[in-house]
């Protein structure tokens, strides 16, 4: 004997097919981002917990086999319906303080390798792009790890949202800008030396 069950309206299903002593349970949702969800199978006498759809090549699935003799002392044989409810949410990241916006892989965007593995793994950076160059605002806290560190001196520190930050300035390619001006050269100031 094999049924299928509709969950969340349609955009899954569960099958539960019996092999003689053994009654197999495949569940398959999309994967909406919303987070995990559990799925329950009910019957006559109740409803029983299959497990939590796990996220797997795209989708949340749930593969569970169990004994007939289990899903009768349950209430639940013959299945008569089935369920999925989101149990666990996804966490949101927090809101991008005006003019920023958060990003999740800040590595991706320098241009130098060594850069680029100094940031590998950071999180809670923000990003504002402007003509020809980006800003990128690393967290950090005094008596931790200087995100970025062969670029210190380049850093501009700044308060945003609350956090304490270091803002790099960067062109399109990802390679550091130096943040003060530098005058042209062949300039010079003062009085002219003479050599005696």
């Amino acid at each position: 004997m094999e049924r299928q069950f509709s969950l969340l309206e349609g955009r899954g299903r569960l099958t539960v097919r019996e092999e003689g002593p053994r009654v197999l349970c495949r569940a398959e949702l999309p994967d909406d981002g919303r987070g995990l969800y559990k799925v329950y199978l009910s019957g006559s006498g109740g409803s029983f917990l299959l497990g939590t759809l796990i996220p797997e090549q795209g989708a949340l699935r749930l593969s569970r086999t169990l004994t007939l003799d289990t899903l009768k002392r349950q209430g639940v044989w013959p299945p008569e319906g089935a369920c999925a409810a989101l149990a666990f949410p996804a966490e949101r990241p927090p809101a991008s303080p005006a003019g920023w916006v958060r990003e999740e892989h800040p590595a991706r965007l320098l241009g130098e390798p060594m850069l680029s593995r100094c940031v590998q793994g950071l999180r809670g950076a923000l990003l504002r792009r402007g003509e020809q160059v980006f800003f990128l605002a690393l967290p950090w806290r005094t008596g931790e790890i200087f995100p970025l560190a062969p670029l210190f001196c380049f850093a501009r520190p700044e308060r945003i949202a609350g956090q304490e930050y270091a803002v790099f300035e960067f062109n399109v390619h990802g390679c550091p800008r130096m943040p003060h001006k530098i005058s042209p050269g062949g300039q010079t100031t003062g009085e002219p030396q003479i050599k005696e």
